[in-house]
């Protein structure tokens, strides 16, 4: 792994332990700081960018999701004006359904372009940081398979078409400005060549910075770990954004060399750099719509 991204970390987890030193939120008042309530919005969504949040779907709510992935900015990496910096270009797209069941567990399907993979996912939230900081962390649990529906000889057989992530994230609101996740990830594919691994393990992190109410910055970064770089040349995954939320909704304006949506994919899979302008512009359209009865008013 480069120094520079051991830097990063390094500075990453520094600020966080500066930033511990106050108080957790400087808007409650202190009395409530032994009540033992639960922290809520650690993050807008389930995802950073990349990276999944600790966050799901509220309890009987259905979120319907569209992301989009368009292709390289830089002229060295196919972009330039004549694609209009890679917005002609469409590098992935997902539609997708996430349903929770409760405030705690979610479950969703999918499907996205690359590879035309089928994707189911579950999400469950196993504790929650709270006020009194007796639960100083909050761990969910993240499972999702695919399925690619892609026809050709190298991918014949159906057991060849799956794959499978698991990720345990651990996440942490310092205060009412940032929050970060430690995402440490297991992925298995039943099909790759001759000079990969079935089994990948990864290392993400990010974080949320709001500079102002309504305002913030957001970034992550995922490491994959036992790629043999001498047969394929791959890149680390960085992501970087701003966040603005407007009257219940929250805009993204996201940039990532990310090859492709899923964890699936792009862990393995990203061959574009930022120093040579393989960065794409990706943007997340949320839509929630509550699905149990609602009592009329008299």
């Amino acid at each position: 792994m480069n120094k520079k991204w051991f830097l990063l970390f390094g500075l990453i987890f520094l600020s966080t332990q500066l930033i511990a030193q106050e108080d957790l939120f400087k808007l409650l008042e202190k009395d409530s700081l032994r009540v033992h309530l639960p922290i809520l919005s650690t993050f807008n969504g389930s995802r950073i960018i990349n990276v999944q949040s600790n966050e799901t779907v509220k309890g009987k709510n259905l979120d319907f999701r569209v992301s989009h992935l368009f292709g390289n900015v830089g002229k060295k990496s196919g972009g330039g004006v004549h694609n209009l910096f890679g917005l002609d270009q469409s590098q992935d797209i997902r539609l997708g359904f996430q349903y929770g069941i409760n405030n705690k567990l979610t479950v969703g399907i999918g499907r996205s372009k690359r590879f035309e993979n089928l994707d189911g996912m579950i999400k469950y939230k196993l504790l929650q940081q709270t006020t009194d900081r007796q639960i100083p962390v909050s761990i969910s649990l993240y499972s999702n398979m695919t399925y690619s529906t892609q026809s050709g000889a190298v991918i014949e057989k159906d057991l060849y078409r799956f794959t499978y992530c698991t990720e345990l994230i651990f996440a942490r609101k310092f205060n009412s400005h940032f929050s970060m996740v430690v995402v440490p990830s297991f992925l298995h594919r039943n099909f790759v060549m001759y000079y990969e691994q079935n089994k990948t393990f990864a290392l993400s992190s990010g974080f949320r910075w709001k500079f102002t109410p309504s305002s913030s910055i957001i970034v992550d970064y995922s490491h994959t770990f036992n790629v043999d770089q001498s047969r394929r040349k791959t890149y680390d995954v960085l992501g970087a954004g701003v966040e603005i939320e407007t009257g219940g909704h929250v805009f993204s304006i996201m940039f990532s060399n990310a090859s492709g949506l899923l964890e699936n994919d792009f862990l393995v899979n990203t061959t574009d750099n930022w120093s040579d302008g393989g960065f794409k512009l990706s943007f997340i359209i949320s839509r929630v719509f509550r699905m149990d009865k609602q009592k009329k008013k008299v």
